[in-house]
C-alpha cells in the first residue's frame, strides 16, 4: 500500500513539474506593411534555454521576424520596437550587446585565480627599467643603440578580443536595414520580474502601429 501511494505522490509531482514549466509566448499582428511574428521570452530559463545564458536575469528576450507585405520595401529599426507593461507604464526600447555589456548586467568569469586587470585600467607609478646598459638600450659608452634598445622596451600589446557572449549576442539580434524580404533576430529589452499578461510590445508611430499582448 505504501508502495503504491508512493508511486501515485510521485507521478503527481512530475505531473505537477511539467504544468508549470513555461513555454514561450507566441503572436502575431500586421499593419498595412509588414507582418510581425513575435516569440516571448519573459522568464529567466526561457532566455537561458535560448541563449546559453540567462542574461543576470536582467533582460526578456524577443524572437522577431518582420516580413513586408506586397513586396514593398521596408527600413527595419530596433528603436521602433517598444516593451511596456501596464502594471506601472514602466517602458523601453531594446538594448544592443554592447550596451548590454557597457551596464555590466552580466558578469564573466574568464579564468580561476588572479583577476585580470579590466579594460581601461591604468598602472600607476613611474616606469622602472632594470638591468645594465643592454636594458637602456645603451652601449659601454651611454650612447644610445640603434635598433636593440628599442624593441627590447617596446612591445606590442597584446590584440584585444571580442568577448564570444557579446559576438553572440549582436549576430543574433534583428538586423537593421532596408528590405523587401523577411528579415528575423532577437531584440533584448532591459526588463525584468514582470507579468506576461501585463507586457505589451508596440511597433511602428502612431498612424500604423502594431501592438500585440501575451498570454
Amino acid at each position: 500500500m505504501f508502495t503504491k501511494l508512493a508511486g501515485l505522490f510521485l507521478v503527481g509531482g512530475l505531473l505537477l513539474g511539467a504544468a508549470e514549466k513555461k513555454s514561450p509566448a507566441i503572436t502575431r499582428g500586421e499593419n498595412e506593411d509588414l507582418i510581425l511574428d513575435v516569440t516571448l521570452y519573459d522568464d529567466p530559463m526561457l532566455v537561458k534555454e535560448l541563449l546559453g545564458t540567462e542574461l543576470s536575469g536582467h533582460y526578456i528576450v524577443a524572437a522577431v521576424k518582420v516580413e513586408p507585405k506586397y513586396g514593398k520595401e521596408i527600413i527595419v529599426d530596433r528603436d521602433d520596437f517598444q516593451l511596456r507593461t501596464s502594471k506601472d507604464g514602466e517602458h523601453t526600447t531594446p538594448f544592443a550587446a554592447s550596451q548590454i555589456f557597457a551596464t555590466d548586467a552580466i558578469t564573466v568569469a574568464h579564468a580561476k585565480g588572479a583577476p585580470a586587470a579590466s579594460p581601461g585600467m591604468v598602472l600607476a607609478g613611474p616606469l622602472v627599467i632594470h638591468g645594465g646598459p643592454a636594458a637602456t638600450g645603451q652601449n659601454e659608452n651611454g650612447e644610445a643603440k640603434a635598433g636593440d634598445g628599442a624593441a627590447a622596451n617596446k612591445e606590442e600589446p597584446p590584440a584585444k578580443q571580442e568577448d564570444p557572449l557579446k559576438k553572440m549576442l549582436d549576430e543574433r539580434a534583428l538586423p537593421e536595414k532596408k528590405t523587401g524580404d523577411a528579415v528575423s533576430g532577437l531584440l533584448y529589452f532591459p526588463m525584468e520580474k514582470q507579468k506576461r499578461k501585463d507586457l505589451e510590445l508596440l511597433y511602428g508611430g502612431r498612424e500604423n502601429r502594431i501592438t500585440l499582448r501575451f498570454k
